[in-house]
This record gives structure tokens, sequence and C-alpha cells, in this order.
């Protein structure tokens, strides 16, 4: 899975960046059980917690997606990321995320899963013949354009 992130406005500090840590993708898969959770929402705090220990311990450094609009930011899948503090709470970061799976991949959330109980997640598959029969809705495209202020006058 890869991650694509289009900034449709300019994305500084004090909007609330992505925040990423270089290399993170590297480390091996940790589950909620790894670190003695429960699976689940109910626990994150405490796996976030445990995550930053070990961002801490392999001494990784965060980055920040600081980038203007119309810029994208891609990412692989396994690498550690979220959205930065939102400095200036007047302002938006408005911007369009994709996910985007490979053939074959097998996509499931770590979240949910317990043992060899794993919730996969099953997206859904585009045929290639399809290309370029479906638009997407007019209005939206639109507003995308006029977000990145390519809209025609």
């Amino acid at each position: 899975m890869v991650g694509v992130w289009v900034a449709l406005e300019d994305i500084d500090t004090d909007n609330g960046p992505l925040i990423y840590y270089p290399g993170s993708h590297k480390l091996r898969e940790y589950s909620m059980q790894d670190f003695g959770l429960e699976p689940g929402y109910a626990n994150y705090k405490h796996y976030e917690a445990h995550i930053q220990e070990l961002i801490t311990a392999e001494k990784l450094e965060p980055e920040y997606g600081t980038i203007k609009k119309g810029e994208t930011l891609i990412w692989h899948g396994n690498l550690l990321h979220g959205g930065a503090p939102q400095k200036d709470s007047s302002r938006s970061r408005h911007s369009q995320v994709t996910h985007f799976y490979f053939e074959n991949c097998r996509y499931y959330t770590p979240m949910t899963s317990k043992g060899d109980k794993l919730f996969y997640r099953y997206p859904e598959w585009i045929p290639a013949a399809a290309f370029g029969k479906y638009r997407p809705r007019r209005n939206l495209f639109k507003r995308v354009l006029r977000k990145l202020g390519l809209a025609r006058t």
C-alpha cells in the first residue's frame, strides 16, 4: 500500500503538517499484542506510547511535510506518520489523501486483529477497462481545481 497526500493549500508548521519518521518503514510491524495490549481503539493511546518509546530507542527523528498547494507527498504504507499539532486553529489543512493498494495486496488492520485472526480490509478494485469510462462528480472536480487555483473563470 502507498499513501498519496495532495495539498489543496499551502501547508506549514502552523496548520498541522504531516509528521513522519524517515526509515521507520523498515522496522518490523508491531501489533497491540506485542505490547501486551488487547486490540481495539480503546487502547490506542497506550499503543502510541509504546511506539513513541520505539521511536526514541531507534533514534528516529521526525520530519514535517511542509509543502505548497498542489505539491504531493507519497509514502510507504508502513511509514510511521500522522498529523502534527495545529498551532493556528484559525487555519485549515485541506488536502486529498488516497491509499493505493497493489494487486494481491493483503491489507489488514493490526489495530483490530488478534493473533492469527486478522481483520482484513477489502479494497474496491477498479477494472482497467473502466478507466476513462467514469468521470468524477463535476462539482467535486471544480472545487479541487478552485482550491489549487487552477479553476477556469
